[in-house]
């Protein structure tokens, strides 16, 4: 077929009404092909799951989404879900849900996905889908689209709703293809000796510009084949049907003409096929005026609890990926998703944003009015499709010349098989337009859509030619919802100033898609924080693109900060910089100290902290004078501890016996401060004041300023006279915000 310009074998598909014929089809053809010397690869796509049943001589496949629904998806084998049959035949059943649960539609798009990421076809010249040709919802039309199917080949008698289906194929055919694309190879009449059926089928051929490349007889050999569970290519006899296949066979590999989808209207449909009045007349006839009185519904029966037999997701990789995207600052985010999914989502993006805002005075600029819109599906789209309306709404979103177009898609778009792929064929040259099928909660969970967003963009915006500039380093992971992360970011384009380098990328921070593109300029890249999502995305980017990472992540504390800035230092080749940059900083940092310790010295202060990574708060406390009577970490993580033994009291406790332990310190020690993971519990009650461990400190030199700061504060508010217990504790004192904007 001259058609073909993609790599890859040839793909055909075979549609067609259900019971007419196509398994048979597609199996005889299959078995002409590969006796013609070709390799080739038949895919069921019927939830019956029966297509490959006469090239494996009656063995029964496990499907694809059977396999899938049992193993996760990291193990999945496709040696599990492919047999060889006749001639070396690759035999694969997509299979379905249950009859009437799920969508058989959503099942198809699933299991192409699994054998479009185990690369299936490539040992193959030849790929036959045998499709369930009915209904040509998003799911099952997906071997009609142009990154599968070559050709496509239509399989019909002269019965009118087998013609009927026919020409509703060539309509989903049109929906992909326009007018004038031609990829149609014909029709292949399938004789039921009816009245009239040679003239039914060449009317409709005729009428829709279509040839009938191939006629099968009405023949017992085809029943006789089936009784042996066998094709009818390999049985003796039957040489007149066997040249049907074969002829057709050399005409698929060969040189057989493409024609574009042009489907009749119902009415045109009618007239040309049955040669009668429309069915839109009848209906308009007096005679069919009356309509029967509706029963009435029984009422339904009450709907029973569903029962999760897994922990609740606490957001939809949906969420995931729109909190994501709307960090590139110049991109516009369109969710393909209802309006209240959009709603919900934009409120989790923005809430922390005003919170911050009129609470604490932290701008966090991408959170406060993110450029994010939504397709709004509502019932006919969920039912009929709604990439034309996207498709509109992208247009227009193009014309405000944005760094990107992010087109992001939720549950019910997902389920329907809208394939917003297909959209980035809009991107023009300033403008790309990128895809990231989330598609909610299906795909899996809020750190799911995540990954898959920032794996996606990273693909999709990342220049590869980009050349290695010797003066600048990229930022990695930054929290997508963090009142730290713009402090932290100012911090590091200092330190980074006075090494002589650059901050070139926040790889997601907020950037603008050009920072993106050029993001191999910088020759380090440094991780906000080693998670393990984070530590993912550090393996991603190293395998994919080459990028080196300097070890461990931003320093908290000074000596970790020093030590950080030396690395640094040597591998830009400017250790004095380093050197003088560290020898600034600890004075600057010494300054300070010296400025609390009137209120800190001599100050004891007892650590009770799930945390283990503690260092950076207890040296800046000894460093302001401060004694450090007892450290308890509660073993409740049950991982390495890091506290360091060279100086510090430290004794490890179990969760069951924290609580008691805790008491008895605090009752021999009396410290003046009392610094816990809990506001409550037993370091609540005493006469010593409390703080919190910082669940999140700042980076670098400074990280433990803020909270000496603090305690400055509540120290000289207790010599002054003012209880602060009585108030509830400083960590109540959000409350002032309430009485100054609601009071």
């Amino acid at each position: 077929m001259k058609e073909k310009t993609r790599e890859g074998p040839l793909e055909l598909a075979v549609y067609g009404k259900g019971g007419i014929g196509k398994s048979t089809v597609s199996a005889n053809l299959s078995a002409a092909l590969a006796m013609a010397g070709k390799k080739v690869l038949q895919i069921g796509c019927d939830p019956k799951h029966d297509s490959t049943r006469l090239l494996t001589h009656g063995e029964l496949i496990p499907t694809v989404l059977d396999y899938l629904r049992t193993v996760p998806a990291a193990e999945a084998e496709v040696s599990a879900v492919l047999r060889s049959g006749i001639c070396g035949i690759g035999c694969i059943e997509a299979g379905g849900p249950q009859p009437g649960v799920g969508c058989a539609g959503r099942g198809i798009i699933t299991a192409f996905e699994f054998l479009e990421k185990h690369r299936v076809k490539a040992p193959y010249d030849l790929v036959v889908y045998d499709v369930l040709g009915d209904v040509v919802c998003g799911g099952f039309a997906v071997p009609v689209r142009r990154e599968y199917a070559d050709a496509i080949l239509l399989v019909t008698s002269g019965e009118y709703m087998a013609i009927y289906a026919a020409n509703n194929i060539l309509r989903g055919i049109r929906n992909f293809d326009g007018e004038e694309h031609r990829r149609v190879a014909g029709i292949l009449f399938n004789r039921r000796n009816l009245a009239d059926e040679e003239g039914r089928v060449a009317r409709f051929a005729e009428a829709v510009g279509l040839p009938i490349v191939a006629e099968l007889p009405r023949s017992p050999g085809f029943a006789h084949a089936e009784e042996q569970r066998r094709t009818l290519m390999e049985l003796e006899g039957y040489e007149e049907e066997k040249e049907v296949f074969r002829s057709l066979a050399r005409r698929i590999t060969g040189d057989l003409p493409l024609s574009p989808a042009r489907p009749l209207t119902d009415e045109e449909l009618e007239q040309t096929v049955l040669g009668t009045v429309s069915l839109r007349e009848k209906i308009a006839s007096p005679a069919s005026k009356a309509e029967p009185e509706k029963e009435k519904a029984a009422p339904s029966a009450p709907a029973k609890k569903p029962k999760l037999d897994r922990p609740p997701l606490y957001g939809c990789a949906f969420n995931g990926a729109a909190t994501t995207a709307v960090h590139l600052t110049d991109a516009l985010v369109i969710a393909h998703s209802p309006r209240a999914c959009a709603f919900y989502t934009w409120q989790n993006i923005s809430s922390p944003g005003r919170k911050n805002l009129f609470n604490r005075g932290i701008l966090m600029p991408s959170a406060i009015s993110p450029h994010f819109e939504s397709s709004e599906m509502d019932h006919a789209s969920a039912v009929f499709g709604g990439l034309d309306k996207l498709r509109r709404q992208v247009l227009a979103a193009l014309e405000r010349k944005p760094g990107a177009v992010i087109v992001i898609s939720s549950c019910v778009s997902g389920i329907i098989g809208d394939d917003i792929r297909a959209l980035e064929a809009l991107s023009t040259p300033e403008t790309p337009v990128i895809a990231i099928p989330a598609d909610g909660d299906i795909s899996g969970d809020y750190v799911t859509g995540i990954r898959d967003c920032l794996h996606i963009l990273a693909e999709k915006l990342i220049d590869r030619t980009a050349q290695p500039e010797q003066d600048c380093v990229n930022l990695v992971g930054e929290m997508a919802i963090s009142y730290n992360n713009e402090p932290n970011v100012r911090a590091l384009r200092g330190l980074l100033a006075g090494l002589g380098l650059r901050l070139n990328c926040r790889f997601l921070g907020d950037a603008e898609t050009s920072e993106l593109r050029g993001f191999l300029k910088a020759p380090l890249n440094i991780l906000d924080s080693e998670s393990a999502d984070n530590l993912e995305l550090k393996d991603f980017l190293q395998r994919e693109f080459g990028c080196r990472f300097l070890p461990g992540h931003l320093p908290v504390g000074m000596e970790a900060t020093a030590a950080w800035i030396t690395e640094l230092g040597d591998f830009f080749g400017c250790p004095e910089k380093a050197e003088a940059l560290n020898r600034r900083e600890r004075e600057s940092c010494e300054e300070a100290l010296r400025a609390l310790r009137p209120a800190l010295a001599g100050k004891t202060l007892v650590l009770t902290t799930i945390n283990d990574d503690m260092d950076w708060i207890i040296r800046a406390a000894e460093g302001a004078g401060m004694k450090v009577a007892w450290i308890g970490v509660m073993n409740y993580l049950r991982t390495p501890l890091r506290v360091s033994k060279e100086k510090h009291i430290l004794e490890v406790t179990e969760e069951v016996s924290s609580a008691r332990r805790i008491r008895e310190q605090l009752e021999k020690l009396q410290p003046d401060l009392v610094l816990t993971n809990y506001a409550g519990g037993e370091a609540a009650r005493g006469s010593w004041l409390t703080d919190t461990v910082p669940s999140s400190p700042l980076a670098f030199f400074r990280s433990a300023m803020p909270v000496l700061q603090r305690w400055e504060t509540m120290f000289r508010e207790k010599e002054r006279g003012s209880v602060i217990r009585e108030k509830g504790g400083a960590w109540k004192n959000d409350g002032i915000f309430y009485e100054k904007y609601f009071a």
